[in-house]
């Protein structure tokens, strides 16, 4: 019987640090690069490299999270850090080590999103995790709606107020695993 409890055990642990090795962000840890396509109106308006590296450190809190871009040759490189703030509700922070500090959210442990506001632009960036690559987009708009509708009341419903923005920014990148 005790041979049976400590194979248990052993199974048990070893499934448990498989899946804690694939989790955010140690499963994500690593080398990616690809093209980044920033669309205009109906098209891609400009294409460039983009590297992302993510990094363990020696604290288990904070990972390198730092993102490369290649402007014809003149690289523009952005290290941040990814802060881990509650690892069980998915909460995180990107620390860009300039006063900015962003949250940002693991949904099913695979879809990373922040949501934020810069001068008068609202962005959503999400990176997706799909097999050994990453789909980084980012999607910005003015902070100003260009509609409101609804505050109304139809019948016995009341029916919220809605705010419309413009969408005036797109971008999106398939980041291959290299390392």
């Amino acid at each position: 019987m005790k041979f049976l409890l400590k194979i248990g055990i052993f199974l048990f642990m070893g499934i448990y640090m498989m899946n804690a090795q694939e989790s955010f962000p140690y499963g994500w840890l690593g080398n990616y690069k690809g093209d980044l396509s920033i669309y205009g109106v109906d098209s891609v308006r400009m294409k460039l490299k983009m590297n992302l590296d993510i990094v363990k450190t020696s604290n288990e809190s904070i990972y390198d999270w730092t993102m490369t871009y290649d402007f014809n040759g003149k690289k523009d490189k952005r290290a941040y850090s990814l802060v881990v703030i509650n690892k069980q509700k998915g909460r995180y922070q990107i620390d860009e080590k300039n006063s900015i500090v962003i949250d940002a959210y693991l949904h099913n442990d695979k879809i990373f999103t922040s949501f934020f506001r810069v001068m008068d632009s609202y962005v959503i960036a999400t990176y997706t995790k799909e097999k050994n690559d990453i789909v980084f987009e980012i999607i910005s708009g003015k902070s100003e709606p260009i509609s409101i509708t609804g505050n109304t009341k139809q019948g016995k419903e009341d029916i919220p107020e809605v705010a419309a923005y413009l969408v005036n920014g797109r971008q999106k990148a398939i980041l291959k695993k290299i390392e």
